[in-house]
């Protein structure tokens, strides 16, 4: 006998011995992420409060974490803290990102000034962040925020200069940027914790 056209022979070695199809397994779960430090949970509660959650959460994680004595756990001081360690962090790789395009030959001449200004902007970014520290210390609110606001000034500051003369390409923009989103972190963070 001949099959119709279009049909094709199956098989059935092994017969009724033959194993059903493997059922797919079901995908693993994902692995829980493990706490940051003692007291992640506050970091996570003060990060979702700020504009930029998951750059608050990064950059924290990044920073050396401090020797807490036993026991004791972090709290929005420390936090805070945390966030202001990663926005100087971050303005000392743009200072020396700044001053080695300023001292580039390839770098437009006319931008060699707004690079120099952003230096200084980012010096005095490392001030103003060292002031914050000191008050937030003493337990002096107005001057914490004060001087995080002054923070987050200065990263404006830096943009300016390249804002006024459009013939400029924005070297210094997208490290302006994430230095901008840091620092409104830390004033989310200080406010949400009271410390402002």
């Amino acid at each position: 006998m001949v099959p119709p056209a279009g049909a094709f022979c199956v098989s059935k070695k092994g017969g009724a011995h033959s194993k059903p199809p493997a059922k797919p397994k079901p995908a693993p779960a994902p692995p829980k992420p493990i706490p940051l430090i003692p007291g992640a949970d506050i970091v996570r509660s003060l990060c979702l409060k700020t504009d930029y959650p998951d750059l608050c959460m990064s950059s924290i994680s990044k920073q050396p974490q401090p020797q807490l004595p036993g026991g004791k756990r972090l709290d929005g001081a420390g936090v805070l803290r945390l966030a202001m360690a990663a926005v100087r962090a971050k303005a000392a790789e743009a200072s020396d990102a700044a001053a080695a395009l300023a001292n580039d030959p390839k770098t437009q001449p006319g931008a060699r000034g707004p690079l120099n200004d952003c230096v200084d902007s980012f010096d005095d970014l490392a001030y103003n962040l060292e002031q914050a520290e000191k008050a937030l210390a003493a337990g002096d609110r107005g001057t914490t925020g004060t001087m995080l606001d002054a923070v987050r000034t200065d990263v404006d500051t830096c943009d300016q200069g390249f804002e006024e003369r459009e013939e400029l390409k924005k070297v210094m923009g997208k490290r302006d940027a994430e230095l901008a989103k840091l620092a409104s972190n830390c004033l989310a963070i200080a406010t949400a914790a009271g410390l402002r």
